[in-house]
């Protein structure tokens, strides 16, 4: 950022996609690790076409500047050898030409972030050509649950876009489950070159294919320190406070592929709850079905809730508390289900 001192450079991986720049302690392409915080973003740069890069040939120094961004913001980085800092240059010229206009970025300083780091030096990865990966949907990253590496939509935004077209007016619609064997055969054709969604496909085997693919991300959509934030704010007694106190805990904690991840998913439930009527699944009944899979660390005991249960030589208090958090799980997306419009300024 503009006024910090370039002393102490950090290795840091990055992926360039259409909208942004996001940087990773470690190298992104590592296989998942199952419950374990794989990738993890450490922040980045939202992009915007008012951005533009300054190149300082001398010192190997590349500079993405926003002019239109709340304060000027410069984001720097340090390459290895002539040849990469060209290389970074072209690929990040070519995607600020691409981006949206920078009254539209949502991210108003054109800048996020969650550590303290602001200048990197290191292996840049422009991840346009396609790499050799696991699988095209399951156990992807977070940054690229919603958005291919060649910015299509992914397999889960697909899916998405599905129900909300097609699963509206669905009885049931992800609370009933559809059949294991399905929902598998659907994923291996998508593997396959099936990569379309036909309009008379079952909505309860794509709905329970997104399930599938948020159970099996290799980090919870909401991270331990945002659902303790959530749960924080919900716990205000009025309502006006609860829900402004949930809209900063959103747009202040969480990192910005979550929050982006979470209001993509939480659009496609309010949706489905808008046609109760005709699905008969009220927001709460939504909630139960979802807050498990986008809630994972408040379910799993890693966030602080008002257990007063006395221990009595069984598993009674772990069952009650086990309870009490799928409860408060439950409620909070409710609650962002019924106040969303409220929540994200649409």
């Amino acid at each position: 950022s503009a006024g910090i001192g370039w002393k102490s450079w950090k290795r840091r991986w990055f992926i360039l996609t259409r909208t942004s720049l996001v940087f990773f302690k470690n190298d992104p392409r590592a296989l998942p690790q199952r419950g374990g915080e794989v990738n993890l973003t450490l922040g980045g740069i939202d992009l915007n076409n008012s951005g533009s890069v300054v190149v300082r040939e001398d010192k190997k120094l590349l500079t993405v500047l926003f002019p239109d961004g709340r304060d000027g913001r410069a984001f720097t980085l340090k390459a290895e050898s002539l040849e990469d800092l060209f290389e970074w240059k072209t690929a990040l010229e070519h995607a600020l030409a691409q981006a949206p206009n920078a009254a539209l970025v949502m991210c108003h300083n054109g800048i996020f972030r969650n550590d303290n780091a602001d200048t990197f030096e290191g292996s840049f990865e422009y991840w346009r050509d396609k790499r050799p990966i696991k699988s095209l949907v399951v156990g992807r990253p977070i940054l690229l649950a919603l958005e291919d590496i060649d910015g299509g939509p992914s397999f889960l935004e697909k899916a998405l876009r599905f129900l909300e077209k097609h699963g509206i007016k669905v009885e049931g619609i992800l609370r009933q489950a559809a059949d294991v064997e399905e929902v598998d055969r659907r994923i291996q054709e998508y593997e396959q070159g099936k990569t379309e969604f036909a309009a008379d496909e079952d909505s309860h085997v794509v709905g329970d294919c997104v399930k599938y693919v948020l159970r099996e991300l290799p980090s919870s959509p909401v991270p331990a320190s945002c659902c303790t934030a959530l749960l924080e704010a919900y716990r205000l007694e009025h309502k006006e406070a609860r829900v402004n106190a949930m809209r900063s805990a959103i747009s202040e904690t969480f990192p910005e592929p979550n929050r982006r991840l979470l209001q993509r998913i939480l659009k496609m439930m309010h949706v489905i709850a808008s046609h109760t009527a005709e699905n008969r699944m009220t927001p709460s009944a939504v909630a139960a079905c979802m807050a498990p899979l986008l809630l994972r660390p408040l379910l799993a005991g890693e966030c602080e809730l008002d257990d007063d249960f006395e221990m009595n030589g069984d598993n009674s208090a772990q069952l009650l508390a086990a309870a009490n958090a799928a409860n408060n799980a439950q409620a909070i997306i409710t609650t962002l289900l019924e106040e969303y419009e409220s929540v994200f300024d649409v």
